[in-house]
């Protein structure tokens, strides 16, 4: 089964989507865009499995188009380094200068498999 990556910005993170036959992330999308479908996902995610409340109104936004590429850059990495074991829906996420996760040097968080 081909798997293929998709980046969704966010204002405040970068995701990663593996994408496959039987899961695309058009499945999330009802009546948003696939950046609010994939916005709310992720923050009920991690809301869920508490690693971190996040609250929508205090993200910080982010237009910094060098730390997006470094996000991207950092997620392929994990993904080469850390192959998936199973064809199941894989989502990857870097925060972007936010103050609930504490940054790395380069400005984002390491990478966080949802």
């Amino acid at each position: 089964m081909k798997q293929e990556l998709r980046y969704v910005d966010l204002t405040w993170a970068v995701v990663a989507v593996c994408e496959s036959e039987s899961f695309t992330i058009n499945q999330l999308v009802h009546d948003d865009s696939v950046e609010q479908a994939v916005e709310r996902y992720v923050i009920g995610y991690m809301a869920f499995w508490q690693i971190a409340f996040v609250e929508k109104e205090r993200l910080v936004p982010c237009d910094d188009e060098t730390l997006r590429a470094a996000a991207r850059s950092k997620i392929a990495r994990y993904i080469v380094e850390h192959p998936p074991v199973q064809h199941l829906p894989r989502f990857y996420i870097v925060l972007l200068q936010q103050p609930c996760a504490p940054p790395e040097p380069d400005g984002t968080t390491r990478v966080l498999q949802l």
